[in-house]
């Protein structure tokens, strides 16, 4: 089996969150109309955060040497974990290979 490299791993992460986020747009338009407006509220702190760890992520993955690989990994980890924690089900779903 071929290892995935960073970049794969990365890809695949931010489109699990962007799945999850229409996944939490979608309820929100089924949802009381008291709870929508905290819902997009959430929502478009999450949009935020997802979109300031992508630029984090790629940006780590550039810079990428072999003198810095376990700092790297580690940082992405910490980034992984900082937007899992915000979606129920995707606290554990850190890629094994990291």
């Amino acid at each position: 089996m071929q290892s995935l490299t960073y970049q794969d791993i990365i890809d695949e992460k931010i489109a699990e969150w962007r799945k999850s986020l229409s996944n939490l747009e979608a309820q929100a338009e089924k949802s009381a109309h008291g709870n929508q407006d905290e819902l997009r509220t959430k929502i478009k702190k999450l949009r935020e955060a997802i979109d300031t760890a992508t630029i984090q992520l790629h940006d780590l993955d550039a810079h990428e040497t072999v003198g810095n690989t376990m700092q790297t990994k580690d940082e992405i980890l910490k980034i992984f974990r900082s937007i899992d924690k915000n979606f129920v089900g995707n606290e554990e779903t850190t890629p094994f290979m990291l």
